[in-house]
Formats: structure tokens, C-alpha cells, sequence
């Protein structure tokens, strides 16, 4: 008897009368859309056979299904720890973590199934810009006019074209006794004629500080952006993706109170969609509407709790409205999502010194001048452990940290 056929024989064996009962009537609840039901049948399924890989993984679709999210993915880990090779409960797990704000988690999940748009959004949202454009550029095969897949594929060629130009404006103070180079940038980059966008990515993999190959790459994907954004306007002028095409052109050129009125109009179709809250709680927070924009990023935290960027939104909203504790528990949470980023760390500290929590304050501003010592955030650190120490009556530790904030200022580091 094959190893194999003695394992089937082994979980035949297993499987009881009542683990049978059970998952038949788990099974006819989901049919019938009766989730709750199917959740509880097969949880006393995964109580009787705790190390089976199928029960736990459609205990998890049924809370999915159910959009029970958090209690879904810990199901799902559970099923692949006992059977990684499962596909389609990698793609479930993918998805969720996606949904939920934790792009960089989604990603191995996601890589092992064969859905290029999901992909594709989540090397967008990791930015993993290269790969996402061709992932999404393959999806638009199939579907060229899906709205969604046009506007993440628009924003992948948006963001690339300008890294592309900030790398190119990086190295072009380095061109000028470098005639043939500057040449090419004015002249169109006659050293690289129009290509597929595809080329033209693998030839700046290949060469990234080519200037001439930066400007012909910055200029195609920014053609090709701006097409994707026309085409949603063109196909689906009435869909919650055109308003917000429309919202972000509005912000691009000031007009805020139009965007408002556009972003508004997109969550009316679709008030669940992602980002758009986080969207719309910037521009009121450009606009000094401060209870408004804490509303929306308080909406985007609930729908994806998993995102450290809507908690840091919603703490540094929190903060301006002058409610450092509340801001604090925001703040704590997106750091415990994103450890060692430096702006949050930034803001935590000026939430926990607002709240009179100075232990946490030094703690945060010192961490992140571990990480970085040299930027603008560096400076603001530098600052606020100044003013900690000269609160403490710590004279000479708060001179220091004056003295290093001076320093960096000059440097040109900004407050």
C-alpha cells in the first residue's frame, strides 16, 4: 500500500458519523446562504477533527462569505499550516489580507494563484511599481475596459512616471559637462525611440540611471496613465471610478471643493470601496476641516483594519484637533501595523508628549533617530526631544538635541 492511498484510508477511517452529520448540514447552510448556520456546523467540525485542513479552510470561506473578515483569515492560516499546497485557500487569504489593508502580507498568497489583477494591486500597494504594470497591463488583455483595473493600472504608470522623472531630476545636475547626454533629454531621447512599455521597463531594469532611457520611460508611462484615466471617463463616465478619476484631477489643480463634491459622488455608488475615505479625509485635512477628515479616515480604519497608513491618518487628524490621547491609541496601532517607519514614529512621539506620556515620547523620537538621522523628520525629532529635556529640566541633553536639530536645519533638513 502506497503512502498515499494509506493516508486516504487513515482520514477515511477518521471521519465519523457525527464529523458526516455535521459537515452535510454545513454544507446544504451554505448552499442556502445561511452562513451563520454553516459557521457554527463547521466549527464543531474543526472541534472534532482540529487537524484537518478542509474543515478549517471552508470554516473560513464560510466567515468570509459571511463577512466575518477577521475571524476568516486566522481559519484560513489554520488550513494551510496543514496543507500549504492549497491554491485556492492561498488566493482566499490573498484576497482578505488585500481587503483588509495588508498588501504586503497578501503577497506571497496571491503569487501562488493566477488572478493578475489581484496581483497586480498588490505589487501596486507594496510598491513593487515594475511588477504591477505588467501584471495589470495583462489583465487589461482580457478585460480592456474594466474600470477598476484601468484606474490601478493608471495609477501604477502614474506613480512610475514620476519616480522616473525625481530619479532623472536627481542626476541631471551631473549632465552639464556631459553634452551627448543632455542632448538626448532634449531632443526626445533620439538614443531611445518609442517602445512597448513593457521594453522600455526591462531596458531601465537593466540601466536605471540612463537619463535619456528615465526621460523616455517618465514620458510613456505618463501617456499611457493619462490614457487609462481617459478611457474610465470615456467608457464608464457614470461609475464610481470615473468620479474619482475626476476627484484627483480636481486636487492635482487645487480646485478642492470640486473634488469633495466628486470623491462624494464615487463613495455614494460604491461606499465601501478602499482608499477613497483615506481620499477624501486629505482633502478635508488640506482644507482645515478637521472633524470631517477625522470621520473619514475613522471609515477607512473600519474597512481596512489592517492599514497602517489610515490609523496614522486618522491619529495625525486626532492630533491637529488637539485630542493627543485619542490620537495616541490611532498612532500606537499603526506602528504595531508598520514597526520602524519613521513618520509614524514621528507623529507617536508628538501624540505621547502632547499626552503627557514622555516614557513613550523619548522612546518613539529616539527609535527613529536610529533609523534615520539625517532628514526633516530626523530635525523634527531632534526638535521634540529638546523640548522634552528642557521640560524635564534636563539642560544639557536638551541643548544637544537643539544643537542637532540646528545642525540638520542648516543642512537643509526641514522642520
Amino acid at each position: 500500500m502506497t503512502p498515499t492511498i494509506f493516508a486516504y484510508c487513515f482520514l477515511l477511517q477518521s471521519i465519523t458519523p457525527e464529523v458526516i452529520e455535521h459537515s452535510q448540514a454545513a454544507e446544504a447552510a451554505a448552499r442556502q446562504g445561511k452562513f451563520s448556520v454553516a459557521i457554527e456546523e463547521y466549527r464543531k467540525v474543526t472541534a472534532l477533527q482540529p487537524n484537518s485542513a478542509l474543515a478549517h479552510a471552508r470554516l473560513g470561506d464560510a466567515y468570509f462569505q459571511n463577512g466575518e473578515y477577521a475571524e476568516a483569515i486566522p481559519e484560513l492560516e489554520t488550513a494551510l499550516r496543514f496543507n500549504p499546497a492549497a491554491v485556492q485557500v492561498h488566493q482566499t487569504l490573498g484576497v482578505l489580507l488585500l481587503m483588509q489593508g495588508d498588501a504586503e502580507a497578501a503577497l506571497p498568497h496571491l503569487e501562488k494563484g493566477h488572478s493578475p489583477e489581484l496581483l497586480g494591486l498588490a505589487y501596486l500597494e507594496t510598491g513593487r511599481l515594475g511588477s504591477a504594470i505588467a501584471e495589470l497591463e495583462a489583465a487589461l488583455v482580457k478585460q480592456p475596459n474594466d474600470p477598476s483595473l484601468l484606474y490601478y493600472f493608471g495609477r501604477a504608470t502614474d506613480v512610475a512616471s514620476k519616480r522616473s522623472a525625481e530619479q532623472l531630476a536627481k542626476l541631471t545636475p551631473t549632465l552639464a559637462g556631459k553634452s551627448s547626454a543632455a542632448a538626448d533629454i532634449g531632443n526626445g531621447n533620439a538614443k531611445w525611440p518609442p517602445q512597448d512599455l513593457l521594453s522600455l521597463q526591462s531596458s531601465l531594469a537593466k540601466q536605471p540611471n540612463d537619463p535619456g532611457l528615465l526621460s523616455a520611460f517618465s514620458r510613456a508611462t505618463e501617456q499611457v496613465s493619462k490614457q487609462a484615466f481617459d478611457r474610465i471617463l470615456q467608457s464608464s463616465a457614470n461609475s464610481a471610478r470615473a468620479h474619482q478619476v475626476l476627484a484627483e484631477r480636481y486636487v492635482d489643480s487645487g480646485h478642492l471643493p470640486e473634488a469633495e463634491r466628486e470623491y462624494a459622488a464615487s463613495l455614494a455608488l460604491t461606499p465601501n470601496a478602499p482608499f477613497v475615505h483615506l481620499a477624501l479625509g486629505n482633502v478635508f485635512a488640506s482644507e482645515g476641516k478637521w472633524s470631517a477628515a477625522v470621520a473619514e479616515f475613522r471609515q477607512e480604519t473600519q474597512l481596512r483594519p489592517l492599514s497602517a497608513d489610515a490609523f496614522y491618518s486618522l491619529g495625525s487628524a486626532l492630533l491637529e484637533q488637539r485630542e493627543p490621547r485619542s490620537a495616541l491609541v490611532q498612532l500606537v496601532e499603526a506602528d504595531r501595523l508598520r514597526p520602524d517607519t519613521p513618520q509614524i514614529l514621528l507623529a507617536l512621539g508628538r501624540a505621547a508628549f502632547a499626552a503627557q506620556d514622555v516614557t513613550r515620547a523619548e522612546a518613539a523620537w529616539t527609535k527613529l533617530l536610529g533609523i534615520d538621522d539625517q532628514s526633516g523628520l530626523a530635525a523634527s525629532a531632534h526638535l521634540g526631544l529638546s523640548m522634552l529635556y528642557r521640560q524635564a529640566g534636563k539642560s544639557l541633553e536638551a541643548d544637544h538635541e537643539k544643537a542637532a536639530y540646528e545642525k540638520l536645519k542648516k543642512q537643509g533638513a526641514a522642520n
